[in-house]
């Protein structure tokens, strides 16, 4: 159902890829860079033992000076067990992130997850267990074959597990993905889909587990500090195949295949796929429509201040219909979606573009 680029794993591949991380640390490093977090992920990078995390941090470390608050390791329920996760605790993980979905055995063989909803509870307890800063899970609603029993299923276990952050996701149908097939012979029903989503929204927050973006909860304090610079607009450097990095006035992307990434970096040359240069007015409208997927929203004053343009000005008649239409709240400089307009984000959000 993930339609980032993924590929089997293969030792061969995993040499190639680590090889190519070296060459482009390398590449990108430079001085004061100083990065305060760090994520590993996506992908199953738990298919890594403690020794090599360990390792990448010391590289990193070496070549831009990470001085990390939080280090972010996304894991399988079926590419880890509770030896690995002491031991990435110990290299220096402080956050784990587990791609749990459901807490429901058919929900997760419809995802073609090789794991069951007991072996996913018991990776999450133990990560618990082994010290982590925050653990934090993914759940998914709008997969063929939930149920309202199913979803109250999850709530109740991710209640008994306490986590400290989930991520909630409705499935999208994208075309080409094997989840479309699924999706073609057992279609869902969108009125449902918003009720499980409605329920397992408020089943978090009466977990104490407050909504902080579109589609992420979290305890207080326990937000995602990585995930908040993309929202917030702020710098990052990606590292590896289709990674992208948003540099000052620059955004680019990493070719997608790890063969034809790796190769470009052996040859010295750039791995990059695609490359933009952002205009001050693109960067505030890309500032605007990120922030304010938060749910706290934008503060006008301090993007102007950061970006050097008024973006309340720029976009005064695009902001002005939607406050009018009550898909917009402003308050002073401070510009947010309404919670119960949160899900149709999308609508409003297009609403700012050219």
């Amino acid at each position: 159902y993930c339609h980032f680029s993924s590929v089997p794993f293969s030792p061969r591949l995993h040499r190639e890829w680590r090889r190519g991380v070296e060459a482009e640390a390398a590449r990108r490093a430079e001085p004061g860079l100083a990065p305060d977090t760090l994520y590993i992920g996506g992908g199953t990078p738990s298919l890594m033992g403690p020794a090599e995390v360990r390792d990448l941090l010391r590289l990193f470390r070496d070549r831009f000076g990470l001085d990390a608050e939080e280090v972010t390791l996304e894991a399988g329920p079926d590419a880890a067990d509770a030896g690995r996760l002491r031991g990435w605790r110990d290299a220096g993980v402080t956050r784990l992130s587990i791609g749990v979905q459901a807490f429901d055995d058919v929900v997760l063989a419809a995802l073609g997850r090789r794991y069951t909803s007991e072996e996913a509870a018991a990776l999450c307890a133990d990560g618990r267990n082994a010290g982590f800063e925050a653990v934090g899970f993914d759940l998914m609603v709008g997969v063929p074959g939930q149920t309202r029993r199913s979803v109250e299923r999850t709530i109740d276990e991710t209640r008994r597990l306490e986590p400290d952050h989930v991520s909630l996701y409705i499935l999208e149908n994208v075309e080409g993905l094997p989840i479309e097939k699924v999706l073609d012979r057992h279609p869902v029903d969108e009125d449902e889909v918003l009720d499980h989503h409605a329920r397992m929204a408020a089943g978090l927050e009466d977990a104490g587990l407050a909504r902080y973006e579109i589609s992420n909860f979290a305890r207080p304090g326990k937000e995602c500090r990585h995930n908040l610079k993309y929202w917030r607009y702020e710098p990052f450097l990606g590292l590896g195949p289709s990674a992208c990095s948003h540099l000052g006035p620059r955004r680019w992307c990493n070719k997608s295949a790890v063969g034809e990434w790796a190769e470009a970096l052996a040859r010295g040359e750039e791995p990059v796929g695609e490359s933009r240069e952002l205009a001050p007015q693109t960067a505030a409208r890309e500032a605007l429509i990120f922030g304010l997927r938060l749910v706290e929203g934008v503060d006008l004053g301090d993007l102007g201040t950061r970006l050097g343009l008024d973006a309340g000005r720029v976009f005064a008649r695009q902001i002005g219909e939607l406050v009018a239409e009550g898909l917009l709240l402003r308050d002073g400089a401070r510009l947010r979606i309404p919670a119960d307009k949160l899900l149709v984000s999308n609508a409003i959000l297009s609403r700012l573009l050219p």
